[in-house]
């Protein structure tokens, strides 16, 4: 089975994608059996890429990308660009709107339309941010891309909904370090223009 999960064993976990096998492939080098567990065999030389992984974070993968090609996995987070709403997928057919719980199949979206841009186990939160969002009345959030800094400097603006507090980060984050309320997104662009039109 096609899956990905995150490694133990390793000095920080880091996720791995491939062949998920709970019968241990024995080491390369001595032929030895590997001790039961969970493991993950990214391929290649028989048996030298196997990593061992924590099992709670095992997800199938769907059989189904995104519009970029890249493979869409169970608990990964969809960028659905049509309403620009975002959805959980919960199997290897379905996903559901984080806001209006609406479930629908994977394969009669428009692959044009999505876009994976996070997933549940790098943000647990996710769900709950959107969902205070959406229950404030305010605009969705575009973001492409949640688990990635995809560059050294701030690109987005982060706004907590609570207490007003503003900071630049590289990622996406989901709670004010000040008073622990949810933090509206945007893009630090914003900021660069207000100050040019001072």
């Amino acid at each position: 089975m096609k899956a990905r999960a995150k490694s133990i064993n390793t000095p920080c976990p880091v996720w791995i994608y491939g062949e998920y096998t709970n019968m241990p492939p024995p080491y390369p080098h001595n032929g030895k059996a590997r001790p039961r567990g969970y493991y993950i065999d990214e391929g290649g030389y028989p048996g030298a890429n196997v990593y061992e992984i924590d099992i709670a974070t095992l997800c199938r993968h769907t059989g189904i990308a995104d519009r970029a090609g890249k493979d869409i996995y169970i608990h990964d987070i969809l960028l659905y660009e049509k309403m620009i709403s975002y959805l959980v997928v919960l199997d290897e057919a379905q996903a559901m709107d984080i806001v209006t719980g609406e479930v629908m199949e994977i394969k009669d979206l428009s692959r044009e339309d999505i876009k994976v841009t996070g997933n549940l186990f790098d943000n647990p939160g996710f769900i709950h941010g959107i969902r205070h969002i959406a229950e404030e009345g305010l605009d969705m959030p575009y973001l492409p891309g949640l688990n990635v800094v995809s560059t050294a400097l701030p690109f987005l603006k982060l706004t907590c909904l609570e207490c007003g507090h503003v900071t630049l980060a590289s990622r996406y984050t989901l709670a004010c370090k000040e008073c622990g309320g949810y933090y509206m997104p945007g893009y630090a662009t914003e900021i660069k223009r207000e100050k040019a039109s001072v």
